[in-house]
């Protein structure tokens, strides 16, 4: 899936009373629910249910006109399944417990093919919903440009700036990011603002 991404970087395998919380959300939340395996979830979710729009547009296709979205939501990690692919995501890692707390030891991979404003909105706050469940640290790619801009809003643990920056924050944090102006650009894929505005 090539899509939109984002990880929530865990201290610890997820237990066995968050997944049944997990899986109660996600019951709750899509259309359809789908669990490969233990920590493995396929999901249709209406943009409704997330209140996803775009507020650009007051069209009929504000919620971008596609009806649900398709989206994974993956554990991995010893205990999980593909340990081999959290290993490899994580194998250029800086010191993270120096700056977040932790040594990730698992993570939750969401994940949907869409890249429209309206898909980034909802993978932002489905991840969110996942997080109050799982607890951990979302960890997000954000353009330089915008690290000011983000390195304030509530919820921001840490913002490591070498390479290509990424912010690690909390549910708060993403539903902050989602509601900030430069959300827009952000995902978009925009870097630069066009002149004018």
């Amino acid at each position: 899936m090539t899509g939109s991404v984002h990880i929530i970087d865990l201290p610890g395998p997820v237990p066995a009373e968050q997944l049944a919380e997990l899986r109660a959300a996600f019951w709750g939340l899509a259309e359809r629910c789908e669990e490969a395996r233990v920590g493995s979830y396929d999901l249709d979710v209406d943009p409704r249910q997330l209140d996803a729009r775009d507020p650009e547009r007051q069209d009929e296709n504000a919620d971008g006109g596609g009806g649900v979205r398709r989206f994974t939501v993956n554990i991995a990690g010893p205990g999980f399944g593909d340990e081999a692919v959290f290993r490899a995501e994580h194998a250029d890692d800086p010191d993270l417990d120096a700056r977040i707390g932790f040594t990730p030891t698992h993570d939750v991979v969401v994940a949907t093919a869409g890249r429209d404003f309206v898909d980034r909105v909802m993978i932002a706050r489905l991840t969110a919903i996942v997080q109050e469940v799982v607890d951990g640290l979302v960890d997000v790619n954000i353009p330089t440009r915008l690290l000011d801009q983000v390195r304030g809003l509530p919820g921001v643990v840490a913002v490591l700036d070498e390479g290509w920056p990424r912010v690690f924050g909390t549910a708060e944090f993403l539903r902050a990011w989602t509601v900030h102006p430069e959300f827009r650009w952000y995902a978009l894929g925009i870097v630069h603002l066009p002149s004018g505005a």
